[in-house]
């Protein structure tokens, strides 16, 4: 619902005018937070891909509360033939992929998927994913059952979203390095 006002009784600047009228335009699907059964997943997003790449990756923050612990058993998305979570290990002196079997979140906690941690696979993709757009995942957790998200689509080597360099989440001194 957007609310009309009258110009001459906003004493703010046009640019503040501006972000009122996007956000109270905004539909709440499109909000950077879900919360449900005590856990929070917060600022998902993807990469772009380029034509011909048939695997992705996604990226988020989840959050449990306190008094309250559940583990992140799987995730599927209807952009990408199958969807699982990862994590990168030292074999030697190579950084390999690996898949893990789900997330465990500690109550109070916070778990953070990032680049070059854990993180959401999409493989055989359906299409390439294209800066812009949205991706509809699917988060299945143990106790609070499935949680649905959608991650916006940023630049091809992004490294946080929505203009961040880093995960939300995660402090700027640690974040990770490029892929």
């Amino acid at each position: 619902m957007i609310h009309r006002l009258k110009v001459q009784q906003m004493r703010a600047s046009p640019a503040v005018f501006a972000a009122f009228v996007l956000i109270a335009a905004t539909p709440a699907c499109q909000a950077h937070e879900v919360t449900t059964e005590g856990v929070t997943v917060a600022h998902p997003w993807a990469r772009a891909t380029p034509g011909g790449v048939t695997n992705g990756v996604a990226y988020l923050e989840i959050r449990e509360a306190e008094g309250t612990d559940d583990r992140l058993l799987s995730v599927s998305s209807p952009v990408a033939g199958r969807a699982e979570l990862h994590t990168h290990i030292m074999d030697g002196d190579v950084m390999r992929m690996r898949r893990i079997d789900g997330v465990t979140l500690k109550p109070g906690g916070s778990v953070v998927l990032t680049p070059h941690g854990d993180h959401v696979m999409l493989m055989d993709l359906k299409q390439p994913l294209k800066e812009g757009d949205l991706v509809k995942l699917t988060l299945t957790f143990e106790k609070a059952g499935p949680v649905e998200v959608e991650a916006t689509v940023e630049p091809i080597g992004a490294t946080g979203p929505h203009g961040f360099d880093h995960q939300p989440g995660v402090e700027p001194a640690s974040a990770e390095h490029k892929h």
